[in-house]
């Protein structure tokens, strides 16, 4: 089954596009069927009920949404990826 992934940053383009590239890697290499989607934050609503995760660049009040949400930043600072990558394989697991 794919696994529908919404990346959402505050202009849907350059933070997004970071964390897209990292994200595919990881998924390519579980080996988990997915489809991506890039997105601004605002824009989220209109996915919540369709999604399987969103990943975004910002802080998002998880408790706003009905889809598991994991904070991406790590991939573009560098610190904590790991950690990160585990909170997405977990989430896409369920």
């Amino acid at each position: 089954m794919t696994k529908k992934i919404v990346i959402a940053c505050g202009a849907g383009l350059a933070t997004s596009t970071m964390i897209a590239e990292k994200v595919k890697v990881i998924l390519e290499e579980a080996g988990i069927d997915y489809s991506l989607t890039q997105s601004q934050i605002y824009e989220m609503d209109s996915y919540d009920d369709s999604a399987d995760l969103f990943i975004t660049s910002m802080k998002v009040e998880k408790d706003r949404y009905q889809t598991p949400i994991v904070t991406g930043t790590p991939f573009i600072m560098g610190i904590n990826e790991e950690a990160t990558k585990e909170q997405i394989l977990k989430e896409l697991s369920n």
